[in-house]
């Protein structure tokens, strides 16, 4: 008769606290913890359903800029350059239409499963950028 296999204890302490944090590996986050940005802006946000949510110290993954490529390179436009962001998707690829303060449109492919960030009157706002149908800048950046 054979005997079930058991795992050495050394194993099974090294295993633990790796299964123990896979939630963050896996794109989950905690709902209350969002990135602290050096610089504050304030956006609103427009989701899919049409749901407008205002919120001061936004980022979209830590950043007070929207990352997306243009051809084979890829752009940065901070916040403060940018008046609104119009998300679409084309296909299987999410485009964002950024409209800046002087007027001029730039389209960039961008990654749908990025996060934008902020802080409401109520609590922490997190959501994919996939998600969105429009981010605008009515206040730009703010003190503090």
């Amino acid at each position: 008769m054979k005997t079930p296999f058991r795992a050495p204890l050394w194993v099974v302490l090294f295993v633990l606290p790796l299964l123990a944090g896979m939630g963050s590996i896996f794109g989950e986050e905690p709902a209350d913890k969002i990135p602290a940005p050096e610089r504050k802006f304030e956006a609103v946000f427009l989701d899919q359903t049409d749901v407008a949510t205002a919120c001061t110290s936004v980022s979209i993954q830590g950043n007070t800029f929207i990352e997306g490529k243009r051809g084979e390179g890829t752009y940065t436009v901070p916040f403060d350059k940018v008046r609104e962001i119009e998300f679409l998707m084309k296909g299987s690829e999410l485009r964002g239409i950024v409209r800046l303060k002087n007027g001029d449109p730039v389209e960039l492919v961008l990654n749908g499963d990025h996060r934008a960030y902020g802080k409401t009157a109520y609590g922490t706002f997190q959501i994919r950028l996939g998600d969105l149908k429009r981010m605008s800048f009515p206040g730009g950046e703010t003190a503090g």
